[in-house]
């Protein structure tokens, strides 16, 4: 009864003895608060991009400038708390985008990755199609990313140097289970095979099915950090699925995936 009895005071003093004034800024401060919770709910699940940090920075402030002049004590306690723990929050839960971040900030890790001619990217598309079915029929597992704008070289530097000329039969053979290179990722510029054995970040969501074995999950977690576009060969089914952008498909067709490795590479 003591806490109720406290808790009825402390309200009654918020709202000016429970007047209408009173309640309504009592009602917009408890909504505000909800808001608040809602989205560090929702920050926690987001992709990280420096644009967006940006506005979610310049949001927080905008939210705090404006709960401080209109005196929302609960919103106000809440940023405040928020505030002070967020630097060890954000370098927990971000570390590795934060890594990504000061990589892509001070210094450049864009390519021009783009295909010299029509043909030529055709002539990619066309082994990686063939490579992938090859392996879904025998249902070898397999990573393959191809690099885009994004520089994949921190990943690259730490696994085993290739850098031979892409061809179905090289690309299939690493993956032959009792290599030394069957575990880890491929990855692609342009028409070169740049490495093979490579580990890829996981992804930290808790919505990616259970059916999606780490393969899969490396995949998603490299396209949450980098453009690259990764191809899947499932172990266990032979399925196909291909990464981009923090999305997966999963169990696509020859054509499907021939028509969306199509669309994600550029011609100059």
């Amino acid at each position: 009864m003591f806490f109720i009895d406290k808790f009825i005071e402390i309200i009654k003093e918020y709202t000016d003895e429970f007047s209408t004034p009173g309640l309504i800024h009592l009602g917009v401060d408890a909504l505000l608060t909800l808001i608040i919770i809602f989205i560090i709910y929702r920050l926690l699940r987001i992709r990280f991009h420096k644009k967006r940090a940006i506005i979610i920075a310049l949001v927080f402030f905008l939210v705090y400038g404006t709960v401080f002049v209109f005196q929302l004590v609960v919103s106000f306690q809440i940023l405040n708390w928020l505030l002070f723990w967020s630097f060890g929050v954000i370098i927990i839960v971000f570390s590795q985008e934060i890594k990504h971040f000061i990589e892509s900030t001070f210094r450049s890790t864009r390519n021009e990755n783009l295909f010299a001619t029509v043909e030529e990217k055709h002539q990619v598309v066309e082994t990686l199609v063939r490579a992938s079915v090859y392996l879904s029929k025998r249902r070898i597992g397999a990573l393959v990313s191809i690099e885009r704008e994004d520089s994949l070289n921190a990943l690259i530097d730490k696994a085993i140097f290739i850098k031979g000329v892409l061809s179905e039969e090289l690309l299939t053979t690493l993956f032959f289970v009792g290599t030394a290179t069957h575990d880890g990722a491929v990855i692609i510029r342009k028409n070169r095979i740049m490495c093979a054995g490579a580990y890829l970040p996981t992804t930290d969501k808790y919505d990616v099915p259970k059916s999606l074995g780490t393969r899969h999950r490396a995949a998603i977690g490299l396209s949450e950090r980098y453009d690259a576009v990764t191809i899947v060969i499932s172990e266990e089914t032979g399925n196909i699925s291909l990464t981009a952008d923090g999305v997966i498909e999963v169990g696509i067709t020859e054509d499907q995936l021939r028509e969306m490795l199509e669309r994600y590479f550029i011609v100059k």
